[in-house]
């Protein structure tokens, strides 16, 4: 069967990301806390999203490594989840409408999406979680699109 690699960054089989949702208290200066704890380590923070409800907050974060990111979330005491996200590369203004669009015609739910905070090859590049991250993969291969895996975020000598 011959492979779809050659539309990832760095030709992965499955490219994806590990995002951590960490829950803790809706409370001033929860973020900069969580934050500080992971700040004097080598891992960088690429993704990062809050939600929020009268009394708890979920962070999502995306590390350049992350198991180094695991640990640092278990040493600092925080309770969080792990789920694989798709990094889609955005060539174009299009671009998130057509992954929308291929996602639908797939019938694939999207639960949440949100910008890195870098850029590769000076492009935007989204998260995206989904109910069926394989199918979603396989769709957005097919469709030339530009999937990036965790391995590329830590990349120094890579395009981000």
């Amino acid at each position: 069967m011959e492979t779809e690699s050659y539309q990832t960054a760095r030709a992965h089989e499955t490219p994806f990301a590990v995002q951590f949702s960490v829950f803790m208290p809706n409370r001033v200066g929860q973020l900069l806390e969580l934050l500080d704890a992971l700040a004097p380590k080598d891992v960088q923070i690429v993704g990062v999203s809050v939600v929020d409800a009268t009394d708890w907050a979920v962070v999502r974060l995306i590390f350049t490594q992350p198991d180094q990111g695991r640990i640092l979330l278990k040493t600092a005491g925080h309770s969080f989840t792990e789920s694989e996200v798709l990094l889609v590369e955005l060539l174009s203004d299009e671009t998130l409408r057509e992954v929308c669009s291929h996602l639908l015609q797939g019938e694939i739910n999207v639960h949440f999406a949100y910008p890195l905070t870098i850029r590769r090859h000076g492009n935007a590049v989204m998260a995206f979680h989904v109910d069926d991250i394989i199918l979603a993969r396989t769709i957005l291969l097919r469709h030339g699109l530009t999937l990036v895996g965790w391995e590329d975020l830590s990349d120094p000598g890579g395009a981000f």
